[in-house]
């Protein structure tokens, strides 16, 4: 069973942990039910030309320090930056059965990945503990606490 997720994963954080975590036990449940073994988790970064289109800021840490630490993580099969302004792309680069996508990840994807011919089931991670904890909210509190 392919599994995709994608992000900036840009201050990583328990957050992102619970995403990816998520990701595998859905691929997991779903590989169960359609009697197939096991699970690959192909995790795409975000770029840092599109982290700064997407987050209106200059990364904290370059893509390529990002790819390391994604592709550290026990949970995570493989990592790979992502293809230069084509998401879609880098989800055909992986051919997923299921693609998990973040709870604050624009709507509009969904969309794009039908229009685009991709018919994987696409579903969404609520988030970590039942609240927000995003690195922008991290950030602000390590801001407050340096002042």
């Amino acid at each position: 069973m392919r599994v995709f997720v994608g992000g900036t994963f840009d201050g990583l954080h328990l957050g992102h942990l619970f995403l990816l975590d998520s990701a595998r036990r859905r691929g997991l449940a779903l590989a169960g039910r359609l009697g197939r073994d096991g699970v690959r988790l192909s995790v795409v970064v975000a770029r840092d030309d599109s982290v700064r289109r997407f987050k209106h800021r200059a990364p904290h840490h370059t893509q390529r320090e990002r790819c390391k630490l994604i592709a550290a993580l026990r949970v995570v099969d493989e990592a790979f930056v992502g293809a230069p302004n084509d998401f879609i792309r880098s989800v055909r680069r992986v051919m997923p059965d299921l693609i998990v996508l973040g709870y604050d990840q624009k709507a509009s994807w969904e969309q794009t990945l039908r229009a685009a011919g991709i018919h994987a089931r696409i579903v969404r991670c609520p988030p970590y503990e039942g609240r927000r904890l995003k690195s922008s909210m991290l950030r602000e509190d390590l801001e407050r606490m340096t002042t």
